[in-house]
């Protein structure tokens, strides 16, 4: 069962990859990671400051 699991992960990795590689020109694709990676971190730090 873990196998499995570890074995999609990275076929969906390679995927993802193969997709970056064959995108990276792409100024949007760049422009989003960048805006929900600030999300997130954003999200994190909200969620760790609470009063």
């Amino acid at each position: 069962m873990n196998y499995m699991i570890i074995d999609t992960i990275n076929k969906w990795s390679e995927e993802f990859k193969s997709w970056i590689f064959d995108n990276y020109n792409n100024p949007l694709l760049w422009i989003g990671i960048l805006f929900v990676g600030i999300g997130f971190c954003m999200s994190v730090f909200h969620t760790l400051n609470k009063d």
